[in-house]
């Protein structure tokens, strides 16, 4: 039995020995590399069409400027018009006064017809008195108004008519004249309202 000792010790020796080399393999082994895993799939973005995110304003489009021609308005005295329009039509506008105008009208071989237009164009109710004055030879005379009318003759051919009563502030007052005379004429050499020249036409 003694003979088997050293054996056992041997034995012992030699495992311890493999014991070791086992340990001292283990401890200078290095980890273990994990298995790599497999590449994933590339990542696919969705793409989105393009869209214009300014919107185009189009430019104004340049007109040619057309001149405007301005337009000729025909005096009073260009255009010929019958007593009766006159009435509508007025002696010319003069702020502050009064105004009148004489306008001849239908004519015989005798006799003739005239109107005259008497207009107050101040801010105020104003009298009015016209003078007319005719170098040829008259022999008959007669004004009516609507509103009343005065007549007055010197004898020499000049003629006063006054209204009876004051005319109102931008109103007007239309006279009508029945002139006999001796002659072709039927207009008067002067006219005067207030002591301002008529217009006569």
């Amino acid at each position: 039995m003694l003979a088997s000792v050293p054996w056992v010790v041997v034995l012992l020796g030699v495992v311890l020995l493999v014991g070791l080399l086992l340990v001292a393999l283990l401890s200078f082994r290095g980890p273990e590399r994990q298995p790599v895993p497999p590449p994933a799939p590339p990542m696919v973005l969705p793409t989105l069409a393009a869209t214009a995110a300014v919107t185009a304003t189009p430019s104004p489009t340049p007109t040619a400027a057309t001149p405007t021609r301005p337009t000729a308005t025909p005096s009073a005295s260009s255009v010929s018009r019958t007593p009766d329009v006159l009435a509508a039509t007025g002696p010319p506008a003069a702020a502050g006064r009064v105004t009148a105008r004489y306008r001849a009208g239908d004519n015989d071989r005798n006799s003739f017809e005239a109107s005259l237009l008497v207009r107050n164009g101040s801010d105020a109710a104003r009298d009015w008195r016209v003078e007319l004055y005719f170098s040829g030879n008259v022999k008959g005379f007669q004004a009516s108004a609507e509103s009343g009318i005065s007549v007055s003759a010197d004898g020499s051919g000049s003629y006063v008519l006054r209204g009876t009563r004051a005319l109102g502030a931008g109103d007007t007052e239309t006279v009508g004249l029945r002139i006999s005379r001796i002659g072709t004429w039927d207009r008067p050499d002067q006219c005067t309202v207030n002591g301002a020249d008529c217009a006569v036409g």
